[in-house]
C-alpha cells in the first residue's frame, strides 16, 4: 500500500519525460531539493518513502548535472516504467496533477510547491477573483504568499484561465513587468493602456514582491494597477506591506500555519516530535523547511529572524556562508551561472538557502535568510562584498551584467559613478529602460547636485514621458545645461511654441555648439510637428529661423550644417505643398551625393508620394515603386518612415494592403535608436496604427498623443486629441 507521501513522490516524477533518465543535464526538480520543494516537506522526509519506492522498483537514482547546479553532479531520481503504472493504479488516491507545462501559465511563476492547509485563505482569494476583485496577500519573507498564489494559479488553468506572473523587483518598471508576464502588447508610454490589452483575454495577473518597487517606479505601477481595477480585470499583490498602492480589494494575511498542516512539511519517522518543532518555530513553512535534526531547536518564544540567525546560520560551515557572500548584495535573480562561483550553488540550494524561479531556472537567496544576514554585517563588510562583486560584473559583456556593476558602483558610494552612468547610456537607455532609471535616481541620492547626472536624469524621464520626474530632477537647478530640458518640458506640456522665446535662451547660452545643437533640435520638431492645418504663419516662422542659423567655420561642420538645413527646407516645401521648390532642394542634394544614396533614394520617393493627389493616374505605379525602394532601403528609420507615408496613402482604398505593410515594420529596432528622430517615427507608427482596428484605436490614440507630447511636437498632439474625443 502506497502512502500519501509516496503517491505525491510519483506524482512528481511521472510529469517528466523518460527521455530524461539517460540525459546529461537535468532540471532540478528532479534533484532531491527540486523534489522536496515541489511536495512541500524537508528533504529529509523523502529519505523512508523514496527507500521504499526504489525498493518496489518504482524509481531510480543516478548521478547527473542538474541545469543552473554547477558542475558537481548530484543525485538525481526518476520513475520507472512499473512505478508510473503503479501510480495510474491508484485512481483514487492519486494527487492532481499540476498544469506544469501549461500555455496557459505565462511569465515568471515560481516552481510549484504543494500546498499544506490554507483552505480558509484560499476560498477568500478564490472568491475575490471570480467577482473581479483585486486581491492582496501580505505577509513576512517565507511565509508562504507565492506558494500559496502558485497553487491558485493551478485551479484558474483548469478553468481556462490565462495567468501571467512577474517577479517584481526595484529594477523593475511597468513596460519590463509586462515582458516578462508574456503579455501580448507592444511597448507603450501610457502605462494604463496596458490594461485595455488584457480585456478580451480571461486572464488574471500575479505582481509578487510588490514591496520591492522603487521610489522611481511607485507611480506607473499605481496607474497601471488603478486601470486593471477600472476595467475589472483581475489581479493579485503579493508583497509584505498591507497597503501599498491604495487599490481597494480583498487582503489576506497570512500567518503561521495550523500545526496540523505544518507537521506535514516533517519527517513522519519523527512521530510525536513534530509538533515540538512546529511549536519552537512557530509554524513558520521557512524555517520548518530550514530546521535539521543536527541543530538545536530554539527557545518557543525565539522570533523567526532570531532562530534563523542563531540556529540556521550559527550552525552552519564556513563554506556555506563563504557561498552566501555574493548572494547578500544581489539585486535580483539571475541565472545560476552567471554567478562568481556557480559550483557554490549547489551547496546553498542542499541548505535551503535559495529562491527559484521556474522557466529560467534563475535564483536569488531566501529573502528571510538575505534580510537575517545582511542586517549582521556592517558597511565596512558590505563594501568588501559590493568590491568583489564589482569586479565580476566589470568583466562580462552584456548590458545584464552593465546593470549588476553600476548597481554595486553606486552602493559603495563611488565619486565618479556619473561617468560610468554617462558611458552606458546609450547601451541601457533602451534595452533596460526601467533599470536604467532606478539607478539614475540611486545614483543621485548621493550625488543631488551633479548637473550632468541631473540632466542624464531628466532627459531620460522625458525619453519615457515622465515629465514630472523630469520636473522634479530639474527642480531649483539654474544651469545653463538645462537649457533644452526645460524647453522640453515647456513644449511637453504645451505651454509655448517651439520656438517660442528660442532667441532669449539663445542669449545666455555661451557654448557656440550647444547652441547650433538647440537650434537644429527646435527646427527639425517643429518641421514635424507642422499638422494639416498649420497656416502660412507657421512656415513663415520655421523659415525665418531656418535662415537666422549660423554655419560654423570648420570645413566639415559647415557642409554636414549646410546640408541638414537643405533637407529641413525640402521637408518645409512639401508642407507646403510646392513641389517645386521640394524638386528644387532635391536636385540641389542630389549635385553633390550620389544615386544610390539611402537618404537620396528616401526623400526621392516621399517627394513623389506628396505629389501623388496632383497625379492620380500615377499613384499605383509610385506606390509599387516606393515599395521596392522601401525594401531595399538598410537604413531602418528612412525604411520605417517611408512604409509609413505609403501606409498613410493606402488606408482609404486598400485597407488590408495598408495594415499588411504596418506589421511588416520593425518597430522595435526604431525604438531600440536613441534619437528624437526616431522617437517621432514611433509617434508616427501609433498614429498610423490608429487607422486601421476599431477596437485598438483608442489605445493607439492616446499613445500617439503621449509619444508626440514627448518629443516637443504639441500641433500633431492636440490634432490627434480632437480625433480621440470624436471617437
Amino acid at each position: 500500500m502506497l502512502s500519501p507521501a509516496m503517491l505525491r513522490i510519483l506524482r512528481w516524477l511521472d510529469e517528466h519525460p523518460s527521455t530524461l533518465e539517460g540525459a546529461w543535464d537535468v532540471p532540478r526538480s528532479l534533484s532531491l531539493e527540486g523534489i522536496a520543494d515541489g511536495i512541500g516537506v524537508v528533504r529529509s522526509a523523502l529519505f523512508q518513502p523514496m527507500s521504499v519506492l526504489e525498493e518496489e522498483g518504482f524509481l531510480l537514482t543516478r548521478q547527473a548535472h542538474v541545469i543552473g547546479g554547477g558542475r558537481r553532479k548530484r543525485k538525481v531520481v526518476h520513475i520507472t516504467e512499473s512505478g508510473r503504472n503503479q501510480l495510474h493504479s491508484h485512481t483514487e488516491d492519486i494527487p492532481e496533477r499540476r498544469a506544469r507545462s501549461s500555455s496557459k501559465l505565462k511569465g515568471q511563476l515560481p516552481e510549484y510547491t504543494h500546498v499544506h492547509g490554507r483552505h480558509s485563505e484560499l476560498g477568500l482569494i478564490r472568491d475575490a477573483l471570480e467577482n473581479k476583485v483585486p486581491v492582496h496577500l501580505r505577509g513576512m519573507p517565507g511565509i508562504g504568499k507565492s506558494t500559496l498564489a502558485r497553487r491558485v494559479a493551478e485551479d484558474l488553468v483548469e478553468k481556462d484561465t490565462n495567468v501571467h506572473w512577474v517577479q517584481l523587483d526595484a529594477y523593475c518598471d511597468v513596460h519590463e513587468a509586462m515582458q516578462r508576464m508574456e503579455a501580448d502588447a507592444p511597448q507603450i508610454l501610457d502605462v494604463e493602456g496596458y490594461a485595455s490589452s488584457f480585456e478580451l483575454e480571461n486572464a488574471v495577473l500575479v505582481f509578487d514582491d510588490v514591496h520591492s518597487i522603487s521610489s522611481r517606479h511607485q507611480e506607473s505601477f499605481s496607474n497601471l494597477f488603478q486601470a486593471l481595477e477600472n476595467q475589472s480585470i483581475p489581479f493579485m499583490l503579493l508583497g509584505r506591506d498591507r497597503d501599498t498602492f491604495s487599490i481597494d480589494g480583498t487582503y489576506v494575511e497570512l500567518g503561521p500555519l495550523e500545526q496540523k498542516d505544518a507537521i506535514e512539511l516533517l519527517n513522519p519517522e519523527l512521530g510525536d516530535e513534530r509538533e515540538t518543532i512546529v511549536e519552537a518555530l512557530g509554524g513558520h513553512p521557512l524555517a520548518i523547511l530550514l530546521h535539521d535534526a543536527s541543530t538545536p531547536l530554539p527557545e518557543t518564544n525565539l522570533d523567526v529572524r532570531a532562530y534563523v540567525d542563531q540556529v540556521v546560520l550559527g550552525e552552519a560551515s564556513a563554506d556555506v556562508h563563504d557561498a552566501m557572500s555574493p548572494f547578500l548584495v544581489l539585486p535580483f535573480p539571475v541565472p545560476a551561472e552567471r554567478m562568481p562561483k556557480p559550483n557554490d550553488v549547489a551547496l546553498l540550494d542542499e541548505h535551503t538557502l535559495l529562491r527559484w524561479g521556474n522557466k529560467d531556472a534563475a535564483m536569488e537567496m531566501q529573502h528571510l535568510i538575505r534580510n537575517v544576514c545582511k542586517s549582521s554585517l556592517d558597511e565596512s563588510e558590505l563594501d568588501v562584498l559590493h568590491r568583489s562583486a564589482i569586479t565580476h560584473w566589470q568583466t562580462k559583456n552584456d548590458a545584464l551584467a552593465s546593470i549588476l556593476e553600476l548597481h554595486h558602483r553606486i552602493q559603495l558610494g563611488e565619486t565618479d559613478v556619473s561617468n560610468h552612468l554617462s558611458s552606458r547610456a546609450n547601451e541601457l537607455m533602451s534595452s533596460y529602460s526601467g533599470a536604467f532609471a532606478t539607478l539614475l535616481d540611486e545614483a543621485l541620492v548621493s550625488n543631488s547636485e551633479d548637473i550632468d547626472l541631473i540632466e542624464l536624469a531628466a532627459q531620460h524621464a522625458l525619453n519615457r514621458a515622465e515629465v514630472d520626474v523630469a520636473k522634479a530632477y530639474i527642480e531649483g537647478q539654474e544651469s545653463p545645461k538645462l537649457v533644452n530640458i526645460r524647453m522640453q518640458i515647456a513644449q511637453f506640456e504645451g505651454k509655448k511654441h517651439p520656438l517660442q522665446d528660442l532667441e532669449t535662451i539663445l542669449d545666455e547660452l555661451h557654448d557656440v555648439q550647444q547652441k547650433l545643437r538647440i537650434q537644429l533640435s527646435v527646427l527639425s520638431r517643429c518641421i514635424d510637428d507642422l499638422t494639416p492645418s498649420s497656416s502660412a504663419h507657421d512656415h513663415e516662422r520655421i523659415e525665418r529661423w531656418l535662415n537666422q542659423v549660423e554655419l560654423p567655420d570648420a570645413e566639415n561642420e559647415r557642409q554636414i550644417v549646410l546640408t541638414t538645413l537643405v533637407i529641413m527646407r525640402h521637408s518645409l516645401a512639401l508642407e507646403r505643398k510646392d513641389l517645386d521648390g521640394a524638386n528644387f532642394l532635391l536636385d540641389q542634394l542630389r549635385g553633390i551625393g550620389s544615386s544610390t544614396d539611402p537618404l537620396l533614394q528616401y526623400l526621392g520617393m516621399k517627394t513623389e508620394l506628396r505629389s501623388v493627389d496632383s497625379k492620380p493616374m500615377n499613384a499605383a505605379l509610385t506606390l509599387r515603386n516606393a515599395e521596392l525602394t522601401a525594401t531595399q532601403l538598410q537604413q531602418p528609420l528612412y525604411k520605417a518612415s517611408l512604409l509609413l507615408l505609403i501606409c498613410e496613402q493606402l488606408v482609404e482604398t486598400q485597407l488590408p494592403r495598408a495594415k499588411t505593410i504596418h506589421a511588416q515594420i520593425d518597430i522595435q529596432s526604431i525604438e531600440a535608436i536613441e534619437a528624437p528622430s526616431a522617437r517621432r517615427v514611433v509617434a508616427k507608427w501609433w498614429e498610423v496604427k490608429s487607422m486601421f482596428d476599431d477596437r485598438e484605436r483608442v489605445m493607439s490614440l492616446r499613445e500617439a498623443i503621449l509619444r508626440y507630447r514627448s518629443v516637443g511636437c504639441p500641433n500633431r498632439a492636440r490634432m490627434l486629441s480632437k480625433r480621440l474625443h470624436s471617437v
